[in-house]
């Protein structure tokens, strides 16, 4: 079915009947000019945006249009999870070239609404238009939080040590994996595994909700361009240095054996593997018992390093005990 036989309304009709759904926060839904969402009066509203470009932030060659459309909602909901949030709901924008054909475009959807409904986060809108490049998948959504909970990647005082949830390096080695071994060679580790953090990654909105309705955290970002940048983003938001242990960082045993047959530094692609959309987070030292002790089984967390006074620095300690400048590295917009 070629998207010019039905139309953008039509296309818009598929589209509701695909995802629409019945929310008692949803006052007015797919169809309008806007929707209508209720709010309360003890929490704020959050509201955010990404833009994913085909051979950008995906490729179609091994991405399904599914992923894609997973993908594009995780970015989006990460950001949420970033301040300790919950999602409520989204619009989507997409800008499609001509030949696409609307059963992709709906598969799109499919991977969009398979996540979205994981978090109770209806898609009440968007917008469609034709477009002279690749695909570009838009999503915006709003949020809230307690005006108690929220966090900024500002706020981390000197003495803090800084966390991190789950293992990095799976994203970015996923990727170099798909672009450079995918149907050449062959691999010792199921694809499956080292190739779902980058195509189908996991928002940690769940991991967040707990730790700030549990723990009095400091700063928090999400891992969206690497952990040596983001790291960065909470220093400069908090005007803090940071040491940060080698050692410490998690990353997958599938990884490190990957990275080895690739000639890859597993810590090298641990520190720069943007879209983790892992939690890097910073917590007073008289916390860390309690954190431990109200994690245990439900999530992993690891200890990575120290906040520091501003005039430090941001470096990084190796296991032999030399310390250098951290770079930043990752993914860089422009």
């Amino acid at each position: 079915m070629e998207l010019k036989e039905i139309g953008e309304f039509g296309l818009i009709e598929l589209i509701k009947n695909k995802i629409a759904v019945k929310d008692k926060r949803v006052i007015v839904n797919i169809g309008d000019d806007a929707a209508i969402l209720k709010s309360s009066a003890n929490k704020v509203l959050i509201f955010t945006t990404d833009s994913l470009m085909e051979k950008v932030h995906f490729d179609l060659k091994y991405s399904s249009f599914e992923d894609a459309g997973w993908k594009s909602m995780a970015a989006n909901l990460s950001d949420i999870a970033a301040v300790g949030g919950i999602p409520v709901a989204g619009l989507v924008s997409l800008g499609i070239p001509e030949k696409t054909k609307a059963e992709n475009i709906l598969k799109l959807y499919s991977g969009i609404k398979k996540l979205s409904s994981e978090f109770n986060c209806p898609i009440v809108g968007g917008d469609l238009f034709t477009s002279a490049g690749g695909l570009v998948i838009t999503i915006s959504l709003l949020g809230e939080v307690e005006k108690k909970l929220y966090k900024t990647r500002a706020g981390a005082k000197t003495g803090d040590l800084i966390y991190v949830t789950g293992d990095l390096g799976g994203s970015e080695f996923g990727l170099k994996y798909l672009k450079r071994c995918s149907g050449k060679r062959r691999m010792v580790i199921t694809r499956s595994v080292i190739t779902e953090k980058h195509l189908t990654p996991y928002p940690r909105i769940k991991e967040a909700r707990f730790l700030v309705k549990n723990l009095k955290l400091t700063s928090m970002i999400d891992i969206s361009d690497g952990l040596s940048s983001d790291l960065y983003h909470i220093c400069e938001g908090s005007q803090k240095g940071a040491l940060i242990y080698a050692d410490k960082i998690p990353i997958n045993s599938n990884i490190i054996k990957g990275c080895k047959l690739l000639n890859l530094s597993p810590l090298n692609t641990a520190l720069s593997s943007g879209e983790e959309y892992e939690l890097l987070f910073t917590l007073n030292p008289e916390e860390e018992k309690k954190l431990e002790k109200v994690s245990h089984g439900k999530f992993r967390v690891s200890m990575i390093g120290e906040i520091r006074e501003e005039k430090a620095g941001v470096r990084i300690k190796s296991k032999d005990g030399r310390v250098r400048v951290l770079k930043k590295t990752g993914y860089i917009h422009f």
